[in-house]
């Protein structure tokens, strides 16, 4: 039997959802066993009938780094908080999680952006570089405020936090890099008397429901994979305990990020030109129809002409590119996120056929949908 020991707090979602990944590839084993903490299993003591032939962890101090070294067993870190080249690490694609906030603050129409981070952590630092280079700002420009984790836990007020928040430019898109963060930052923009989203449109990553529907208002986030990080967690031990004893140096992961649930903290469309974002709210309530531009006109109090030129002017598309974007935005969530038929997908996205919407992956992403789901 194969003793793998799981080291995990179960503090947040985040925990339980990877310890299902590695529960489920457990299961698919019979040679298997699992040792883990938390509320339902017995700490770790990692001594006595403790001792482990290999641990999956959350290491997130240099303290616990240290001490998971010490072990002298195969480790591999699920949190990249603190890099070490003895630990195999599977993780979320930090990086692609900051570019996929800033694309998506964008799209919302963003020209003013900042970034709150957790100090001298890698995963932090990641999702700060991948925002700045999606949002087009060198990353020394770009407004930041990082503290420590155990700061952005406490919750007593924050001066210096409502100081650099009303010295922002308004409006601004703030991410946030994971959802305590950006819950704090919620409450302190109502102290700095900063209205979100129309002073401060504000994005998290986690989506931690709970914490994020009791913000006020509340949190949109970027969903993380976790499922599939502890999945491949549990993966990589199997390969590391394998008869030819693994691979000679360790290994890194990434698992990509998945959608942005989207809450009252974005639920507004950054454009100067009030009819523009009016036309742009409607295109987005109505995706999953087979909407036309006469039908955006139609909703919209000017002519076709005039809204045609005020929203390539703001936009810099056309009202059907605009369509057509939040169609394949859709069609990429359901690839991912879902087992339906490609026929299924193009009807729920509005395409007038499957047809449709090959013809468009092929333009714009050089591979059928198909290919883009398997990839």
């Amino acid at each position: 039997m194969k003793h793998i020991g799981i080291s995990l707090r179960f503090h947040d979602s985040f925990d339980s959802s990877v310890a299902k990944g590695i529960i489920r590839y457990a299961k698919s084993r019979s040679d298997w066993t699992l040792h883990g903490s938390g509320s339902a299993l017995r700490p770790l003591q990692f001594s006595g009938r403790d001792k482990v032939d290999a641990l999956i962890a959350r290491i997130e101090s240099d303290d616990e780094a240290d001490r998971m070294a010490a072990l002298h067993i195969p480790v591999v870190d699920i949190a990249g908080a603190h890099v070490r080249p003895v630990f195999h690490r599977v993780q979320n694609d930090d990086f692609q999680t900051g570019r996929r906030a800033g694309e998506y603050l964008r799209r919302l129409g963003s020209t003013r952006y900042a970034f709150c981070g957790v100090e001298r952590v890698f995963w932090s630092r990641q999702r700060l570089l991948g925002f700045a280079e999606a949002v087009g700002v060198p990353v020394e420009r770009l407004r930041t405020f990082d503290r420590s984790l155990p700061w952005w836990n406490e919750r007593e007020d924050a001066p210096a936090l409502i100081d650099w928040l009303k010295s922002l430019p308004r409006p601004v898109a703030l991410f946030c890099c994971n959802d305590i963060t950006g819950v704090k930052v919620a409450a302190h923009c109502r102290l700095a008397q900063l209205e979100i989203p129309r002073n401060v449109t504000l994005l998290g990553v986690d989506d931690e429901d709970l914490l994020c529907e009791l913000s006020t208002p509340s949190l949109s986030s970027v969903r993380l994979d976790c499922d599939a990080i502890g999945y491949r967690a549990a993966e990589l031990v199997d390969m590391v305990l394998g008869p030819h004893g693994g691979p000679p140096t360790a290994m890194v992961v990434k698992v990509a990020p998945r959608d942005i649930v989207e809450r009252e903290s974005t639920a507004m469309i950054l454009e100067n030109d009030p009819v523009v974002a009016a036309a742009v709210r409607f295109i987005r309530q109505s995706s999953s129809s087979r909407i036309s531009v006469q039908e955006v006109v139609a909703a919209s109090d000017v002519s076709r002409r005039t809204l045609e030129i005020r929203f390539k002017q703001a936009r810099g598309k056309t009202i059907l590119d605009e369509i057509i974007e939040e169609r394949m935005q859709r069609a990429r969530r359901l690839l991912k996120d879902s087992t339906l038929t490609m026929e299924a997908i193009a009807s729920e996205c509005g395409f007038p056929s499957a047809q449709r919407m090959y013809v468009l992956f092929m333009r714009q992403e050089q591979m059928t949908p198909g290919q883009w789901r398997k990839k």
